[in-house]
C-alpha cells in the first residue's frame, strides 16, 4: 500500500496538484497497475484481457482510484478511455515508479534483467529468428520477451512504456524516442501469380500502372505510407490507392486477383502465399529503414547493451 501526506498544493500544467499526488490515501499496487493498463490500452476491454480480469472489476478499480485521488483520470466515450491531462501525468509517474519497484524486486531476488521487445509482422517473418539468437548469445544474463504488433503500433507501444525496445520499418518520429537505424531494407513487389509481369525476374514500377497499390490508411503509419508513395512516384508511377488492413497479406486474395499490388520489405519474399509472387522492383533506392526504438528517458544499462548487440548483429546479418 502507498501512504502519503500532503505537503503543499502547487499545481502542475495539467492541474494535477501536489496535494493530489501526496494526499493521504491507500492505493495498492494492483490499482496502479490496473490504471496503467487502461491508460496504455485506452480501452477497458483490451486492458482487462491484458490483466486477465473481468471488465466490470477493472472499471471498478479505475473508479476507486479516481475517488482515492479526487481526480478524473479518464474521459470516457463509446470509443474507449482517453486519459485526461492529469491522467497522462499520473500515468508517466506511475510507470516510472513501477519500473523502479520491479527492478528492486528483481535485484532482491537476484533475477536476470528482462526486456520487452515489440516488432512488426514483416520483421517477424525472417529477421527475428536471426537477431534474437545473437542477442541471447551476446547477453546470456538477459531475458527478452518479444511480441508481434501491427504496423504503426510499435513506436507508440515503446513510447508509452509497454515495451522497452521496438523494431519497425520507417517509424514515425517522436521526441521521446531514440531511433537507431539498423539497415536499409530492399522492398519487393507482391503481385498476383497470374499477372503477365509475374514471369519476369524483376518489375519496373511504371509497368504496374492500372493496378491499385494495396496499403493501409495513412493515419496508421504516416512516415511509412509516405515513403512507399515516394518510391512509386520517383519511379514514374502514381498509383490509385486501395486501403486495407495493416497487414497487406491478410488480403492476399486481392493481390492474387491481379487488380492490385503491394510493396513489402524483402523478408516477405521467403513466404509461400497462394496466388502471389514476390519480385524485386527495378527502382533505385527502393528501400525502407529498419530501426530499433528505445525511450530517451530509459537509462538502464541492459537497454544500452541490447542496442549495441542488435546494431552489431544487424551489420553482420543484414
Amino acid at each position: 500500500m502507498i501512504h502519503g501526506r500532503p505537503t503543499g498544493s502547487y499545481p502542475s500544467k495539467s492541474g494535477f496538484t501536489r496535494h493530489h499526488k501526496l494526499a493521504v490515501m491507500d492505493v495498492s499496487l494492483r490499482l496502479l497497475r490496473a490504471f496503467l493498463a487502461v491508460a496504455e490500452e485506452r480501452h477497458v476491454g483490451r486492458a482487462a484481457q491484458r490483466l486477465f480480469i473481468s471488465q466490470p472489476a477493472l472499471s471498478q478499480d479505475v473508479r476507486r482510484l479516481e475517488r482515492e485521488l479526487g481526480v478524473t483520470l479518464f474521459t470516457r466515450s463509446r470509443a474507449g478511455m482517453t486519459p485526461t491531462p492529469a491522467g497522462e501525468e499520473f500515468a508517466a509517474e506511475v510507470r516510472r515508479a513501477l519500473e523502479i519497484l520491479d527492478r528492486a524486486v528483481a535485484a532482491a531476488r537476484a533475477e536476470p534483467p528482462t526486456l520487452t521487445l515489440a516488432y512488426t509482422p514483416s520483421i517477424g517473418n525472417r529477421l527475428m529468428p536471426l537477431l534474437l539468437p545473437e542477442l541471447e548469445r551476446a547477453r546470456p544474463g538477459l531475458r527478452v520477451e518479444e511480441r508481434e504488433l501491427d504496423t504503426g503500433e510499435v513506436g507508440p507501444a515503446v513510447e508509452s512504456g509497454r515495451f522497452d525496445l521496438g523494431l519497425a520499418h520507417c517509424p514515425d518520429p517522436s521526441p521521446r524516442l531514440s531511433r537507431h537505424v539498423l539497415a536499409d531494407v530492399p522492398l519487393v513487389v507482391a503481385l498476383g501469380a497470374a499477372h503477365p509481369l509475374a514471369r519476369e525476374d524483376a518489375v519496373d514500377l511504371r509497368e504496374l500502372s492500372g493496378l491499385d497499390l494495396l496499403i493501409w490508411p495513412r493515419e496508421v503509419a504516416p512516415a511509412y505510407f509516405d515513403r512507399l508513395l515516394e518510391i512509386c512516384r520517383a519511379a514514374g508511377l502514381d498509383p490509385a490507392l486501395r486501403t486495407g488492413p495493416r497487414r497487406a497479406l491478410t488480403r492476399a486474395y486481392v493481390l492474387a486477383s491481379g487488380t492490385a499490388f503491394a510493396l513489402l520489405p524483402g523478408g516477405a519474399a521467403h513466404l509461400a502465399v497462394p496466388g502471389v509472387v514476390f519480385l524485386p522492383p527495378r527502382a533505385p533506392g527502393a528501400t525502407v529503414t529498419l530501426e530499433l526504438l528505445t525511450r530517451r528517458s530509459d537509462p538502464r544499462p541492459e537497454v544500452a547493451a541490447a542496442v549495441t548487440t542488435l546494431r552489431q548483429a544487424s551489420r553482420a546479418l543484414l
